[in-house]
């Protein structure tokens, strides 16, 4: 029975490769995601198209919650019932990305924003410059001011239509989040806080920005980003956390922006392409014989007295 001894040449295996590396972490992770985050090839999604918080809605809420949160529990439980009732096989089609075009850039996220805006701004400013108006202000917060106390002609002067207003509004949401994330990079605010912001911006977009005014359906996104954020804020801020300054899961409340933007993309080309066709050409009816009222029969009058 002699005991066995290995040979002093042996060595196990793979002693060569390092235990661990900077990629260990994220691997482990990635191991123990739930999915979808735990693919990285087959039937891969968008993040855009995770519901992150689909599951705590579908669950009863606690009876001791106030009545405003268990009202957010049943609209956003209506919510996604009729959404599946609605819902239909997707056509067969080529894949039609919204942001395809961007794929190939080598221009920082931050720094397409701040040039979204710049652009934006420039072409806000195009639309209020042919109409003479040196008595408003358009600022880089997309306000558009009067500079000083308007007459009633100049008041009548520089209403704008809901095309003008609404991209304003959308620019001036879009200026909030850039402005965040270049504070973000300059370092004046950590990534909790930046988190907290975005959260704040997209559940608070009724007070930050005045859409609603120009397309009152949109006030079914700020419900149901109010809704999200009931939720959430029962969720995180219970037991020794308590009531916090913030809560940094914005994703819920980002994709309901962006699909609102996906699906307002259509009306706004055919808004702004009215406007400018407008601009460009004046207005049809100004090419139509006007029927002659009585006040204009004698009109002639007020000349001869």
């Amino acid at each position: 029975d002699e005991e066995f001894v290995l040979p002093d040449e042996f060595e196990p295996f793979l002693i060569d490769v390092p235990l661990y590396t900077d990629n260990t972490a994220n691997g482990i992770a990635l191991l123990w995601a739930p999915r979808p985050f735990n693919l990285r090839s087959s039937r891969t999604r968008h993040a855009i198209d995770i519901p992150l918080v689909k599951s705590w809605y579908m669950e009863h809420c606690p009876s001791e919650h106030s009545v405003k949160v268990r009202v957010s529990y049943q609209k956003l439980l209506k919510c996604f019932v009729l959404n599946a009732l609605h819902h239909r096989k997707p056509k067969p089609q080529k894949k039609h990305y919204l942001f395809r075009s961007f794929k190939s850039t080598t221009l920082d996220w931050v720094e397409v924003g701040l040039q979204v805006c710049r652009q934006g701004y420039n072409m806000l400013n195009l639309l209020v410059h042919p109409k003479n108006l040196n008595y408003l202000h358009l600022d880089y917060n997309f306000n558009l001011k009067p500079v000083k106390t308007l007459t009633t002609k100049e008041r009548k002067k520089s209403r704008f239509g809901n095309a003008f207003h609404l991209c304003r509004e959308i620019l001036r949401l879009t200026k909030l989040i850039v402005d965040y994330h270049v504070q973000y990079r300059l370092g004046n605010v950590d990534a909790f806080q930046l988190a907290d912001g975005l959260q704040y911006i997209f559940a608070h977009v009724g007070q930050l920005t005045g859409m609603y005014r120009y397309k009152y359906k949109l006030m079914r996104q700020i419900r149901l980003c109010k809704d999200l954020k009931h939720i959430i804020y029962y969720r995180f801020n219970t037991g020794p956390v308590g009531k916090g300054p913030g809560c940094g899961i914005w994703a819920s409340g980002w994709r309901i922006w962006l699909f609102f933007l996906r699906g307002v993309t259509p009306l706004l080309e055919r808004w702004l392409g009215n406007l400018l066709s407008r601009q460009f050409e004046g207005r049809h009816s100004k090419g139509i014989a006007k029927t002659v009222t009585n006040q204009r029969v004698e009109s002639h009058f007020d000349l001869e007295l």
